[in-house]
């Protein structure tokens, strides 16, 4: 069990509208859609629900408004057992992502930041400075400067510290050295080097691209339906994904890099924790939703 590790989330808190379409329009085209519905999301409180479902301590720093939907996101997440003493919610108004999943459950999301972009940096670096963590989590939903001043302050700590580098966009790397992985997918590996990983060739040139930029221990690349490899410094791993049926990938991502996460601080094993990140978004991605689809402790041991 992972009940001992008690983790911290730096990150954004969303509710997300999910449009449901055999095909995503072109432009200037009006299609019918099939359904919509309401969900939680948020890449930083998916990661905080997928390590709290697996059995984590998990403590969650962000922001919301004091609307329906602030309100409603801070219940969700007191219901997962997460604690929310470090969410401020005093934002604007919360922030919304609508996701639009095409016939093959393939995902376009657009994000709407609202309270996540009014983050301080100096609330994220208090709540980390004033409470013990050994693992935190952070994403590219907030500003970069609470990022980099998040990551920077639990390396000085000694905290494992995981990047996950969502959504794809230009980030300063070289402002946060010694993290303990970077983990991008395919297309904000592009953004963030150039270089798309589509062959073996192409990933190890971007993961060793990576690592210079960061000095981070290690970088796993996910690569969807193909798996994730594993960068050292000295050699590549490719680990195959886990056959599931899909039906929505929305925040596969995030439950990969929880269970990766949590296994690599429960046995030090790089290649056996991103095994077991294939295999929690395997489980994610055969069902819909974002915090709805993270499986138990008991799922992904099952």
């Amino acid at each position: 069990m992972y009940e001992n590790i008690r983790a911290a989330v730096v990150g954004s808190i969303n509710k997300d509208l999910i449009l449901n379409m055999e095909q995503v329009p072109d432009v200037g085209e009006n299609l019918l859609g099939t359904t919509y519905s309401y969900a939680n999301g948020g890449k930083g409180a998916n990661q905080a629900t997928a390590l709290a479902r697996l059995g984590a301590k998990v403590k969650m720093i962000g922001k919301v408004a004091e609307d329906e939907n602030g309100k409603t996101l801070l219940e969700n997440l007191q219901n997962e057992g997460i604690d929310t003493s470090c969410i401020a919610t005093n934002g604007t108004s919360t922030g919304l992502a609508v996701i639009i999943l095409d016939g093959e459950g393939k995902n376009r999301i657009v994000v709407y930041e609202g309270a996540n972009a009014e983050i301080k940096s100096e609330d994220a670096v208090k709540s980390i400075e004033n409470n013990s963590f050994d693992l935190l989590l952070v994403q590219f939903e907030t500003n970069e400067e609470v990022v980099i001043s998040s990551v920077n302050s639990a390396i000085k700590k000694g905290i494992t510290t995981v990047i996950d580098c969502g959504p794809a966009k230009a980030f300063s790397l070289e402002k946060m050295q010694g993290a303990t992985i970077v983990t991008p997918n395919e297309s904000e590996t592009k953004a963030l080097t150039g270089i798309y990983p589509d062959s073996e060739d192409n990933i190890l040139k971007a993961s060793k691209t990576l690592m210079d930029r960061s000095k981070a221990r290690f970088i796993i690349i996910k690569l969807g339906e193909k798996g994730c490899s594993v960068w050292d410094g000295e050699s590549l791993t490719l680990l195959p994904a886990y056959e599931s049926n899909v039906v929505d990938t929305t925040a596969a991502g995030d439950c990969f890099t929880a269970a990766m996460a949590l296994e690599y601080l429960k046995n030090g094993d790089i290649l056996k924790a991103c095994d077991m990140g294939n295999k929690a978004g395997s489980i994610a991605v055969s069902r819909m939703g974002a915090q709805n689809s993270m499986p138990t402790y008991k799922e992904l041991f099952k």
